[in-house]
Formats: structure tokens, sequence, C-alpha cells
């Protein structure tokens, strides 16, 4: 059983649901990132996700589009960034740290990159654009090491390609709120909620549902249709502010947000 598994595993005898965060490896450096993830873990965050910077992020909105530049800016690589989680879990393995970045971010470290992702102890990946074509290889070749391959569905996903995503995927999946990016206005439906509910009769995987997600208001909504809620702009644009001389007042900031998330979906 995986890191994930576990997780979501425990979460559920509990009767509660994952609260999963996404910021920019980098951003504002890779020593402030360490430092934000790590008071993510200790405010109870249930896994994390740590953006790759790419240079054409494709998905996301203005805010972790302007994550991605500050980032990339510092020139750290992929294995400055899985260094750097290997840090963060040998002071808590148990919770999931999820890399999630394109596909030119990880074909960058070629066939190393299995046993790079498993010695840095990185628990899932999430592959923007990964090819259908690719995905049961790289499904197969990430499970031998145990680490799981997180798939995205959307709104325009098909129900072909959705059986598709479903068995070349593990650890949890990634429902995609609405038609745009990262960051835009979430509307709450009730076509969302049945959609999400009707993809969850498909598989025993975990759903989380992403993209839109600011508040106590809408994480409770959506956790109410899904396992758990995934929130990234709210907390890389409160990131975007950072100033050195009041790192405490940023820290103070990422922690209400966490705290006021965490009560949503209690």
């Amino acid at each position: 059983m995986s890191n994930i598994e576990k997780v979501f595993k425990n979460l559920k005898k509990d009767n509660k649901k994952a609260l999963i965060t996404y910021s920019v490896a980098g951003d504002p450096d890779l020593e402030s990132s360490e430092k934000i993830i790590r008071n993510f873990i200790l405010e109870g965050v249930d896994i994390i996700e740590v953006g790759v910077p790419f240079s054409d992020p494709m998905a996301e909105g203005p805010s972790i589009q302007l994550g991605h530049e500050r980032a990339l800016k510092n020139k750290i690589s992929l294995l400055d960034i899985m260094q750097m989680c290997l840090k963060i879990k040998n002071d808590h393995p148990n919770t999931p740290l999820v890399l999630m970045g394109y596909m030119n971010n990880f074909l960058s470290l070629k066939e190393n990159l299995f046993d790079e992702l498993k010695k840095n102890k990185i628990d899932g990946l999430i592959i923007v654009d990964l090819p259908y074509v690719e995905s049961n290889e790289f499904l197969k070749k990430l499970n031998d090491k145990d680490i799981d391959l997180i798939r995205l569905i959307s709104p325009t996903t098909t129900k072909e390609r959705i059986d598709k995503i479903l068995a070349s995927s593990s650890g949890y999946l990634y429902y995609i709120s609405l038609k745009g990016v990262t960051g835009s206005e979430l509307k709450i439906s009730d076509e969302l909620e049945n959609r999400v509910l009707e993809i969850k009769k498909q598989t025993k995987l975990p759903i989380v549902v992403g993209f839109g997600i600011k508040d106590a208001k809408t994480a409770k909504k959506m956790s109410l249709c899904s396992d758990g809620v995934v929130v990234g702009s709210k907390l890389v644009d409160e990131i975007g502010s950072f100033n050195p001389n009041k790192e405490n007042i940023l820290n103070q900031n990422l922690t209400s947000i966490i705290s006021e998330l965490k009560e949503g979906i209690s």
C-alpha cells in the first residue's frame, strides 16, 4: 500500500476529507519553499503537491504562472527539488509529497527518473501533459517503485477517455472543477457535483477537486461530493507577496488560510 493510499484510508476511517496544497518549488526561493511546505505539514495538510517550475505552464492561471516565473529565475533543477523533498520526508515520512509538472520536466532525467524519485522518497507524480500512449508505461514503472501516478479529469473529458484514465491511474484522481485555468472563479453547480459523484461510482480511487477553491465555503461544498480538495492559487498569491524582512507575516497569513480551509472541510 502506497503512502497516499494510507492517508486516504485513515481519513476515510475517521470520516474526514483530505486537504491538499499546491505551491511552486523555488518560489520565492528553494529555502523558503522548504519552510513553507514544512509549515503546511505542521498545520495539518494531508498531501503536498510540489510544482516543478516550467516555462510554459499551459493549465495555470496568472497567479501560478507568476509563481513559475519567480521560481525559474532561481535556476533550480528537478534534482534540487527532489533533494529538498527528501529533507522534508526524512522529518515527515507519513505526509505524501507529489511532484506536479510537465513532461519536459521529468524527461530531463531520462531513465534515471524512476530511481531518483524512489531515492528521494517522492510519493506521486502529476504530469499535466502526459500523453495517453505513454501513461501505461509510466504507471507500471512508477508503481514498481511504490510511487503513484495521479491523473487529471476535466469537465470536457469524454466517457471513453475517463475509462482509459481510470485504468492508468493510482493514488487519487484530480478532478478539475472548471473549464478555465487555475485561479478562475468556481461556480458550484449540481452538474459539477453530479459529475464527480458519477465518476466515483466507476472507481475505488479517491477523487479530489481542484481549481477555483479559495475559501472555506467552496472547500466545504466540494468536499461533500469528493474525498478532498486541492488549493493552489490562493496560496501562491500569498507567497507572491513574500518579503524577506517580513517572513513571519507570510507564515501567519498562510497559516490562517490553511486553518480556514481545514475548518471548511471538517
